[in-house]
């Protein structure tokens, strides 16, 4: 079974040239948007700005993402999808050409970093939506389906693994423009290479008010109960993530490990988790959608509660390991059933319904984790956000039809 899964990954690459090119292209924009992070916070050092210019700039841009997402939905089921995904790409790349020209030439300041960081946030959000609903175009559903996000996964996964290193090389020998400079022509690139798709004409549909898709697109999303359900309990997971990793991964490798390598062995190993959990998601793709997206959150509680505990590090990296490989078979699975479960005519606003809902907390998260953490401590916030992750998947698997939520492919050989 494994190596007739293999071979229909290879088969899928060589016999379908749609999907072959719209991977190309993400693959093209996703090498520079993996280093893109490093270059903006040196870029923002180098111009005078400190931790809270950086979460200044970031906060900017996920604020539009969540603003923007609703109406992004709406676009994307409404338009074309792949002339959104061209014009988002054209938007973001010049916006980071021009960023990487104020760093190169010393004239960039804080405050245009994070204007050019909004602009690519709005682009972004309009990108998710059309460039998700995009795959079953090019794609059958079944396992099928299923491959073509994991085989996406994984490039996507090597390339986060070592672009980082490669990039903290460049900006050592160079400037963090560079890395600036080369998120941009990624992202031209890729927008050359989705330009050569060539996708059937979609369905005519009755032409309505704004307002009245947005309305549906809500009304649809909140009649499925598993659906909105498990999107709360990701925006819960997401925010404890911010929180307790993102914000206060390294304060706490500061304090009670080694620093810096320490917690770079850490971030490694959940790296590795990642590109374990791409493959196995290809290889042994799971049919209990609901039960896995309970399940896979308790890694990530794992890993804080044995922050929270002084776990030798050791420990840590098994938990890393565990958390990535979790979070990339579940992100797999839950993308590919939505694809195949969601009507088509509504999968954009869904998807962008559910990421927003999803980010919602991160930025409070952002703001609350270190001040909280100053007054109980950086422990009781990991401990605290085990709870609240461990509580959000108990509740979320009492309810029966998350419990029965499998895969379509699933339930047809029933």
């Amino acid at each position: 079974m494994m190596l007739q899964r293999l071979a229909a990954s290879v088969e899928l690459l060589r016999t379908n040239g749609g999907y072959r090119r719209y991977a190309l292209a993400r693959i093209s924009s996703t090498i520079g948007t993996t280093v893109a992070p490093l270059g903006l916070a040196f870029a923002i050092i180098e111009s005078g700005g400190g931790a809270a210019a950086l979460g200044l700039v970031l906060m900017g841009g996920l604020l539009i993402f969540l603003a923007v997402t609703p109406a992004a939905g709406v676009a994307a089921d409404r338009l074309p999808r792949l002339s959104i995904i061209v014009a988002c790409q054209l938007v973001c790349g010049m916006s980071q050409l021009i960023a990487a020209t104020l760093v190169v030439t010393g004239t960039a300041s804080v405050w245009s970093l994070a204007g050019l960081e909004m602009v690519a946030g709005a682009a972004g959000a309009f990108f998710q939506p059309a460039v998700k609903g995009l795959v079953p175009q090019l794609v059958p559903p079944g396992p099928m389906l299923v491959q073509a996000n994991a085989l996406l996964q994984i490039a996507n996964n090597a390339v986060a693994i070592i672009g980082p290193g490669l990039a903290g090389l460049v900006i050592a020998l160079s400037s963090p423009g560079m890395i600036l400079a080369w998120d941009g022509i990624t992202f031209l690139a890729s927008a050359a290479v989705f330009l050569t798709l060539r996708l059937p004409p979609p369905l005519r549909q009755e032409r309505r008010r704004f307002l009245d898709d947005l309305i549906e697109g809500w009304s649809a999303f909140k009649s499925r109960r598993w659906l909105w359900v498990l999107t709360v309990l990701s925006a819960l997971t997401s925010a404890c993530w911010a929180a307790g990793v993102s914000v206060l991964g390294p304060i706490y490798a500061t304090r009670y490990l080694d620093g810096a390598a320490s917690w770079g062995l850490v971030t490694s190993a959940i790296g590795i988790g990642l590109a374990c959990g791409s493959v196995t998601s290809l290889l042994f793709p799971p049919a209990r959608v609901g039960l896995l997206m309970c399940a896979a959150p308790i890694p990530e509680a794992l890993l804080m509660v044995s922050m929270a505990s002084d776990a030798p590090l050791l420990a840590l990296a098994g938990a890393g390991v565990l958390t990535g490989a979790a979070g990339t078979l579940q992100l797999i699975t839950w993308t590919s059933y939505l694809q195949e479960a969601i009507p088509t005519e509504q999968l954009s606003r869904i998807m962008a319904t559910n990421a927003m809902i999803g980010t919602l907390l991160v930025p409070i998260s952002y703001a609350v984790a270190g001040p909280l953490a100053e007054i109980v401590g950086v422990r009781a916030v990991l401990g605290g956000c085990a709870l609240i992750i461990l509580g959000g998947a108990a509740v979320a698997v009492c309810f029966r039809d998350i419990r029965q939520l499998i895969t379509c492919r699933t339930r047809e050989e029933r």
